[in-house]
């Protein structure tokens, strides 16, 4: 029998033990430094975390179920996770089915990393943290039915990782794009510009599949040649600070709305006005370019949060202005929305070569330019550069 069996059936055994024996307490997984525990009352899973970048993997769940909730400080006890979430399930900022997907979530991530490190020693130890009086905290406990599904989704992520020879590598270490090579033509033509923005040594690789929507597996195998030819390096990084020891955010006092500033490139006025009639009633300020080469002053003075640019304009097509706006320093990182008629696939991938961010069909349905502008614009305030995943093909996970 192989490691990774092995590993698997000595996992599927203790978890089965704690659920027949009905068992309260706390199961701890060590590696070195490096500890798991997931945490059970009455044989059903609580919650299951680690020490490992503890507050990432919160915050990959949070992103991935409930991206709008932003919660206060948690209330005192372990695991501080569980708690969270029971007190905003009981608040009805969080729905049952959405702090199922993150314990369920988190506890993949572990068991990922059990059943692919057979060297794991565990321990337990009978520690009463619930009781039945918690009558809303025990409805979100997990079964062992449920536990044991997980289980079997981690299995056979990591054998899809074995098979993809990733079995060197660690999805908690962050690619870094060699500092040489991020103005290197040919990487800028290549399918990993548009990712450039998550190799900065910010993100795990965990974490940029969790943006990316992408098996970690898909994200990994396609940085894999990078980090073969020496273009991209794995590093460890340090974990998010703990939300526990932060203050409670202070509201400013009769604070002003700031309007996001959006500009809208094109030669038509019929077109500018048409977007200002959709974008103002949301709350957005417009900033209107009839000709782009006499407005690239108007831009940089007003530094505009996101660019709405047509192809097709006298002087100067969008392509190169595009390009152009990308070599500016306080443009590098402005997301710019191609908006034409020309839709064919020769233009898109043109117009991300370009640097665009986007690409919409003129004219635009309302709703769709305020979604994606919504998106970029909140990928842009908390600090979050967005994923093209174009260049990615989905990968299904191998049994």
């Amino acid at each position: 029998m192989s490691s990774t069996s092995i590993a698997y059936v000595n996992t599927a055994r203790t978890l089965a033990s704690v659920s027949q024996q009905r068992a309260t307490g706390e199961l701890t997984l060590a590696n070195g430094e490096h500890r798991w525990r997931l945490y059970f009352f009455q044989g059903r899973l609580v919650y299951a975390t680690g020490t490992l970048h503890r507050v990432r993997r919160w915050n990959r769940a949070i992103q991935r179920y409930c991206p709008a909730f932003h919660a206060a400080q948690a209330p005192p006890g372990e695991p501080w996770e569980y708690q969270l979430l029971s007190q905003s399930v009981a608040q009805q900022q969080v729905k049952v089915s959405q702090a199922e997907g993150i314990i369920k979530t988190s506890l993949e991530e572990v068991l990922f990393s059990w059943v692919s490190n057979p060297a794991l020693s565990t321990n337990w130890s009978a520690v009463q943290r619930f009781s039945f009086k918690d009558n809303l905290a025990l409805s979100l406990l997990l079964s062992a039915a449920e536990v044991e599904e997980v289980l079997e989704r981690a299995q056979q992520l990591w054998k899809h990782w074995k098979t993809l020879e990733l079995e060197s590598l660690s999805p908690y270490k962050s690619p870094i794009l060699k500092q040489h090579l991020q103005t290197d033509a040919a990487i800028a033509a290549s399918p990993l510009a548009n990712l450039s923005s998550f190799l900065t040594g910010r993100y795990t690789l965990w974490d940029i599949a969790c943006h990316a929507q992408r098996p970690v597996t898909t994200v990994t195998r396609f940085l894999l040649p990078w980090v073969q030819r020496g273009a991209i390096a794995l590093e460890e990084i340090a974990d998010l600070p703990n939300p526990l020891k932060l203050p409670p955010p202070v509201k400013p006092v009769a604070a002003q709305p700031v309007r996001p500033t959006i500009a809208c490139i094109d030669d038509s006025s019929t077109v500018t006005q048409a977007l200002a009639s959709i974008l103002e009633p949301a709350g957005y300020k417009v900033l209107k370019i009839l000709d782009p080469l006499t407005g690239i002053a108007t831009l940089t003075t007003s530094k505009p949060d996101l660019i709405l640019m047509d192809l097709v304009m006298p002087n100067v097509n969008g392509y190169d202005l595009c390009s152009f706006l990308r070599k500016t320093p306080i443009f590098q990182n402005t997301p710019i929305i191609i908006l034409t008629s020309q839709n064919g696939i020769i233009d898109r991938t043109r117009a991300r070569l370009s640097g665009a961010s986007d690409f919409l069909t003129k004219p635009p349905d309302p709703q769709a330019l305020l979604n994606l502008v919504r998106n970029y614009l909140k990928a842009m305030m908390s600090g979050t550069p967005t994923v093209n995943c174009q260049c990615w093909e989905d990968e299904e996970v191998e049994g």
